[in-house]
């Protein structure tokens, strides 16, 4: 990378004071650093400035965030290839003027990238500091959403995706055609040595010396067995393309894509959910946003699995309060069945997640990440059974007459 011609930082030692005056509008004297989380960002580096003093008394900011490129070329051509820069590039500079006034996201003080740089190879975004202000962190193994901070959520979900609805198609990363995150993971679901789910199965009991199916009950077992007969089936593969042009026919809406309870925030109040990391975000179907919050933020045990069509009713309301005309062209129970379709969706995806990724959890410094992905997918197989979603994948496959 040419540090020469940037104007804007994109390591922890090149942020200075000028920078950050330039960022506030006023002159910075001092600050200190943080960079104990940018080796856990997984697709861009973060640190944290704080204790920030300036030359004149004034109620400006104390701390910020900045988030910037991967230093790991590998990681930034994947996030080119998917537009991750650019996209959350794109949603602070252009979609945060239709969002921030129905959804609490972080405040953004600068945004930093060459003027012919559209890929945003090299970026810098300085972003408000949640923990200023003493918002609470969700985590979906330590600390997860109850019933009704998920209600809170639901409801500033509702009024987000009424606010961008029919959202036009554009140039602009995300806005394209509808598809599925990791759509890459389902298309190499079927190759030449089989499927994923007939590859994983033997990596998953070598890496963690049990039978994957044996962290469910027998009746879970059984529904994750029916619908991976569908897809390892003759016809799974058109099954699948069938589902995804279905789906690009639903309204379009802009979506988080990535709202697990790891990146929602709550207020010192608790009145209030924010919502961070804004770089998965993408144009598509409003069911598109469920199910990365089912998958990853409830445990079977927490009863918020048994929730989902309560809690889909809460959303909807908030949909069709702020935009009346929605009832007409998508009602509740084309919402709930798509729903149901895109956990089934994404549960393909997660096992070809996991077939290329399970390899990495045979180092024994990588046990928390290992024992985290069990749950993980423990919860992917509760939740795909107990929200009934295969019967709508049936039904949907009975309509498409294959």
């Amino acid at each position: 990378m040419n540090t020469k011609t940037r104007d804007f930082p994109l390591y922890p030692k090149e942020v200075t004071n000028d920078f950050l005056s330039k960022c506030f509008g006023e002159s910075v004297i001092s600050f200190e650093l943080d960079t104990s989380m940018t080796a856990g960002g997984v697709l861009a580096d973060a640190f944290r400035v704080f204790n920030i003093r300036y030359d004149k008394v004034n109620d400006l900011p104390t701390s910020c965030f900045v988030k910037c490129t991967k230093e790991i070329p590998e990681v930034v051509e994947l996030c080119l290839a998917t537009q991750v820069y650019a996209k959350e590039v794109y949603f602070y500079s252009t979609l945060i003027e239709k969002v921030r006034d129905v959804i609490r996201v972080p405040e953004c003080y600068g945004i930093f990238k060459d003027e012919d740089d559209e890929e945003c190879k090299e970026f810098c975004l300085v972003l408000e500091d949640f923990d200023q202000d003493n918002w609470m962190p969700f985590d979906q193994f330590d600390n997860p959403m109850d019933f009704e901070d998920t209600a809170m959520l639901m409801r500033d979900l509702g009024s987000f995706h009424a606010a961008c609805w029919n959202e036009p198609v554009s140039d602009q990363p995300g806005l394209g055609h509808y598809k599925a995150h990791w759509q890459s993971l389902n298309d190499s679901f079927w190759d030449e040595e089989g499927t994923a789910w007939d590859q994983v199965i033997p990596k998953w009991e070598e890496v963690y010396g049990e039978d994957l199916l044996s962290l469910v009950d027998s009746e879970v077992k059984e529904t994750i067995l029916k619908i991976n007969a569908i897809y390892t089936s003759d016809n799974g593969k058109k099954i699948q393309e069938n589902l995804i042009k279905e789906l690009q026919k639903r309204p379009r809406t802009i979506t988080h894509g990535d709202a697990r309870g790891n990146n929602i925030f709550k207020s010192s109040d608790g009145r209030t959910i924010g919502i961070i990391d804004w770089q998965m975000w993408a144009a598509g179907p409003a069911s598109n946003e469920f199910s990365q919050l089912w998958f990853n933020s409830y445990s079977l045990e927490s009863g918020m699995i048994h929730k989902l069509n309560e809690l889909t009713h809460i959303y909807y309301d908030s949909l069709t309060g702020s935009n009346s005309e929605i009832k007409n062209s998508y009602p509740f129970e084309q919402l709930l069945d798509d729903t149901k379709l895109i956990f089934i969706n994404m549960w393909i995806q997660y096992i070809g997640f996991t077939l290329g990724s399970i390899e990495g959890y045979k180092d024994p410094e990588l046990k928390k990440s290992k024992d985290n992905w069990r749950e993980m997918m423990k919860r992917n197989m509760e939740t795909v059974h107990y929200s009934g979603c295969l019967e709508s994948f049936e039904k949907f496959i009975a309509q498409s007459k294959l």
